[in-house]
C-alpha cells in the first residue's frame, strides 16, 4: 500500500482528551410544541455524558496505533467494521476489512519501521451509536528515511455489539499547513555536505532561514584547493503550484529559478535561468536520498542558448563529519 493510503487509513482510529462538553454530547432538537408548554414540563434533554465511550474510542486508538506500529496487518484491519470504506485524496476506494487488511500487509512490506501519530482536532457524537471525528496524521518512515507525511482526515466511527470500530475515512490534502510545516520534507537537507573527488571538491551547507519559512543552501566548489563557482540557494513552498521552489545565484552572476517533482526519495527539479554570459540555461537535476547522510546529484538535459551541452553525471555527496574538538 502506498504511503499515501497509510496516512489515510491509519486516520479513523483516533481520539483526544479534553473536549468540551458541547463537542463530546449528543445534540437532541427540541419539541416546539414542547417549547411553548409550562417550564414545569420543559422538553429540553440533559446532555448526555459520553464519557465512557470517549475512553473507548481512545482505547482503539491506542490498539490501532499499537498494531500499526508492529506492523501487525491483522490487527490493524480488526479496529475496523467489515464493511469499512475508506477514500484517498485522490478517490480511490478500499471497501472491507479483508482488503483493507491486504493494503497494510502490502504497506508494511514496502515501508518497514514507519510509525503513526495522530492528532485530533475535534471529536462529535452524533448519536447514540455515531461519531465524528476530525485531525491529522503524520507517518514517518523508518530510521530518519524519509520526511514525515502529514495528512488531514475525516473518519467516522460505529458502535456495534457495543464496541466501537472505525466504518469509514476519507482523507485530504492539508492545506494549511505553514511553509515551515511543509519544508520538514527537506529537512534531511540541514547540515554541511561534501563531494570529493580527483577532479573537483563540492562543498554545501543548509541551514534555515531567518524565520523558518525557507531552507538556504551555500554551495562552493574547487579544483586544486581553489575555488572556481560558489552561490546560493533559496527553497520554499509555492503556495499556487503546490510545489517547492528554488532561487538560485552563482558568483560570476548567473541566475535561475525551478521546481520540484518528487518521487519517493528522488527530488527531480527542473531549472531555468540565465547563466553568466547572458544566455539562457536549463537542466534537470535529480537529488536522490540514499540514506541519512548520503544523497546522490546528477544533472541531465542541460542547455545552454538553446543547445544542448554535456551533462554532469551522477556522484554521491556525504553528510560532513564534525570537526574533532568540537
Amino acid at each position: 500500500m502506498k504511503k499515501v493510503f497509510l496516512s489515510l487509513v491509519v486516520a479513523i482510529g483516533a481520539t483526544g482528551s479534553g473536549l468540551n462538553a458541547q463537542e463530546s454530547t449528543t445534540r437532541v432538537p427540541a419539541d416546539p410544541a414542547a417549547a411553548q408548554a409550562p417550564a414545569a414540563k420543559s422538553a429540553v434533554t440533559p446532555q448526555v455524558d459520553r464519557g465512557d465511550d470517549e475512553k473507548a474510542i481512545h482505547a482503539l486508538l491506542d490498539e490501532f496505533v499499537k498494531a500499526f506500529n508492529a506492523g501487525n496487518a491483522g490487527a490493524t484491519a480488526d479496529t475496523y467494521t467489515e464493511t469499512a470504506l475508506v477514500v484517498d485524496e485522490r478517490g480511490e476506494r478500499v471497501e472491507g476489512r479483508a482488503a483493507i487488511r491486504d493494503q497494510y500487509a502490502a504497506s508494511f512490506a514496502d515501508n518497514p519501521g514507519s510509525t503513526i501519530a495522530i492528532k485530533v482536532d475535534a471529536l462529535r457524537f452524533l448519536g447514540p451509536e455515531t461519531a465524528l471525528e476530525q485531525g491529522r496524521t503524520t507517518i514517518t518512515p523508518a530510521g530518519g528515511a524519509g520526511a514525515p507525511e502529514i495528512t488531514r482526515f475525516t473518519a467516522i466511527y460505529v458502535k456495534q455489539g457495543g464496541h466501537w470500530r472505525q466504518a469509514a475515512v476519507r482523507d485530504e490534502l492539508a492545506q494549511d499547513l505553514t511553509p515551515h510545516e511543509r519544508l520538514k520534507e527537506l529537512e534531511w537537507l540541514v547540515g554541511d555536505w561534501i563531494n570529493e573527488s580527483e577532479a573537483a571538491v563540492v562543498s554545501t551547507s543548509c541551514g534555515w532561514a531567518k524565520g523558518g519559512h525557507f531552507l538556504d543552501r551555500e554551495f562552493t566548489v574547487k579544483t586544486a584547493g581553489q575555488p572556481i563557482l560558489s552561490g546560493t540557494q533559496r527553497i520554499g513552498w509555492d503556495p499556487l503550484r503546490q510545489q517547492f521552489k528554488t532561487w538560485i545565484f552563482d558568483s560570476g552572476g548567473g541566475h535561475g529559478e525551478g521546481y520540484f517533482t518528487r518521487t519517493g526519495n528522488q527530488w527531480v527539479v527542473k531549472v531555468e535561468g540565465v547563466g553568466r554570459e547572458g544566455k539562457p540555461v536549463s537542466a534537470t537535476n535529480i537529488i536522490t536520498r540514499q540514506g541519512k547522510d548520503r544523497m546522490s546529484w546528477q544533472s541531465t538535459e542541460r542547455t545552454v542558448g538553446g543547445s544542448a551541452v554535456p551533462g554532469i553525471e551522477e556522484f554521491t555527496i556525504v553528510r560532513k563529519p564534525p570537526d574533532v574538538g568540537k
